[in-house]
């Protein structure tokens, strides 16, 4: 049976699984990232777990880092991928790499319309880019731009590492208190899983209240329960990710539409304020008819990144 590997690699968790000559993606499986010492080694944990009879004739891999060439280092976690040792240890030349985001992006356009949630209609056009962006462990951003076949480019960016522009006094006082410790307050830091806790303990510095030891699942459970603190922070949350869209979206003109995708999304569902988030989006007094017009799209597939691998694999091995 042949089949190709399939791996979405993020600072936190590294998902795996196959896909078949008919497309069909099957045995899923998530590693934790911080118990496995290398990528190699999940990969080949991952291999041993399947059918004897299967023959990998390809792997795909999605990576949250900058792929400048055959080795790739991951921005937030230690692992490395290693193109030349994939090759080496599964046995096929057929190793492709891409950016998580890369990968997100080119499964936008395949993605059925049940896996899409309209936050705001807009106008679409088909001239202009599309982009992606989603929170995670990190702040991952891709642009789609149309070519002249009808199809679409993927171009990959850095932009959560971007400074984040404070929009009013309560933010400039938030990344005041953030930049004793980071230095440097990027985008990433806020709209992220590790960026929710910053934002916590920024709104606990504001209101002279001890902070609490707690993971990103934390402060949205707390938020919950009724914790005002903490609803002041998912309220940030999706008005500083709202801001930072828009900046996003102008930059590259995107008709096309904006794509809201990420596991932090995934673990927050109704608690992202969708309408603030709306709100802080076309908050631009010269823009703001432009803004209005930007189809706005939350992603509800759980893991996009396969799609478009599984698009990367099957037009590789036509050729």
């Amino acid at each position: 049976m042949k089949c190709s590997i399939l791996a979405d690699i993020g600072g936190t968790n590294a998902r795996f699984a196959t896909v078949n000559e008919q497309g069909v993606i099957a045995d899923i499986k998530i590693y934790q990232v911080r118990e496995n010492p290398t990528l190699m080694g999940a990969l080949l944990d991952y291999r041993s777990t399947l059918s004897p009879d299967a023959t990998i004739v390809a792997v795909a891999l999605a990576v949250a880092g900058p792929v400048l060439g055959d080795v790739v280092p991951l921005t937030n976690c230690d692992w490395v991928c290693d193109r030349h040792e994939i090759i080496k240890e599964i046995g096929t030349q057929n190793v492709f790499i891409l950016n998580d985001f890369e990968a997100v992006a080119v499964a936008i356009t395949a993605l059925p319309p049940e896996e899409k949630s309209v936050l705001q209609a807009g106008q679409f056009s088909a001239r202009h880019p599309m982009i992606v962006m989603g929170p995670g462990t990190g702040l991952g951003v891709a642009a789609l731009k149309p070519v002249m076949s009808g199809d679409y480019e993927p171009i990959t960016t850095e932009s959560g590492h971007t400074r984040y522009a404070p929009a009013n006094e309560r933010e400039k006082n938030l990344i005041k208190f953030l930049s004793h410790s980071l230095g440097f307050v990027s985008a990433e830091n806020l709209v992220s899983g590790p960026g929710l806790v910053n934002l916590y303990q920024a709104n606990c510095e504001l209101i002279g209240e001890a902070p609490k030891p707690c993971i990103p699942a934390d402060v949205v459970e707390w938020a919950r329960s009724g914790d005002k603190l903490c609803a002041q922070v998912l309220d940030d949350f999706s008005a500083i990710f709202g801001s930072f869209a828009s900046q996003i979206a102008l930059s590259y003109n995107a008709l096309g539409g904006v794509y809201l995708t990420g596991g932090v999304l995934e673990k927050m569902a109704g608690d992202f304020d969708q309408k603030r988030f709306l709100e802080r989006f076309s908050t631009n007094p010269q823009m703001a008819e432009m803004l209005r017009k930007v189809p706005v799209i939350r992603v509800l597939s759980d893991i996009p990144a396969f799609a478009g691998l599984r698009v990367v694999v099957e037009k590789a091995l036509k050729h």
